[in-house]
């Protein structure tokens, strides 16, 4: 039994060693018998070798018993026939372990090339994507520059509402900014009228509480008025879109295409809704 291809390794083990044990009440693990778990993954190819060389070591073994029977003793006799016999055990379960390592590595091959379809497919669309992006870029770079042309002039039509606002004539309202306001409204402190229930004596017309005496037949309820205020709101500005818009270039140092601005190109258009 014999390989020379290059196989995964599968968990296949083999202890190179029978230990046989009968166990009759609780004791001590013996330390030299390691379990299946502890050992290491071995390929069909290490358990070919495996098996090769416990058939070497029967075939020398039963080589030397004719020679034995005449010169040795019967315990070295039945020594060797225990080596013997081992010795076809390791065959025999080595074989049984080649069978099992074949399979368990037919199967690995085969989920690996399934895997490796899979993979192959997804950089198939992933390439495809690829190209497809590097299109949509340069689309991108195209319409963003033509933009960046509209977010100029509106930058220029603001930079002219803003100088109109900051010298209005008397009594004129502020230019509105043409585009849709996305500031919001001044709300100021005003005061609103509340009704508050009391409970009051009749007599006396004086506030009267729950534990106001034990004769609670005078006690009557009454609706009184009490101004509240209101505090203000204050309003936020309108902030133009040249200045909420970035438009980035292409790679990594690329300038921008188009930048925004952090406060609009005035600190103050005038105009509030």
């Amino acid at each position: 039994m014999s390989t020379s291809m290059s196989l995964p390794r599968v968990n296949v083990r083999e202890t190179r060693t029978i230990h046989p044990v009968v166990t009759i009440r609780s004791q001590p693990r013996d330390p030299v018998i390691q379990d299946a778990a502890q050992l290491a993954p071995r390929t069909s190819a290490d358990i070919a070798a495996d098996c090769d060389a416990a058939a070497a070591e029967r075939t020398a073994l039963e080589a030397s018993r004719p020679e034995l029977m005449l010169t040795g003793t019967a315990d070295d006799v039945a020594d060797l026939d225990h080596r013997i016999a081992v010795a076809k055990v390791r065959i025999d379960q080595a074989t049984a372990q080649y069978a099992a390592a074949l399979a368990a590595e037919a199967r690995a091959r085969s989920e690996n090339e399934a895997e490796q379809s899979r993979r192959k497919a997804l950089r198939k669309v992933g390439m495809k994507a690829s190209a497809e992006a590097a299109k949509l870029a340069d689309r991108y770079a195209v319409l963003a520059r033509e933009l960046a042309g509209v977010l100029g002039q509106l930058r220029e039509q603001e930079g002219r509402i803003a100088d109109a606002n900051a010298a209005l004539p008397d009594s004129a309202e502020p230019v509105p900014p043409g585009e849709p306001f996305n500031g919001t409204e001044t709300i100021p402190m005003r005061y609103e009228t509340t009704h508050d229930l009391i409970w009051v004596d009749a007599r006396t017309g004086q506030p009267a509480g729950i534990l106001a005496g034990n004769d609670l037949r005078h006690r009557v309820a009454k609706t009184i008025e009490r101004r509240v205020a209101v505090p203000s709101i204050p309003g936020e500005p309108h902030v133009p879109l040249s200045h909420r818009v970035t438009l980035p270039g292409l790679g990594r140092d690329a300038p921008p295409i188009w930048r925004s601005l952090p406060q609009p190109l005035r600190s103050d258009t005038g105009y509030r809704s």
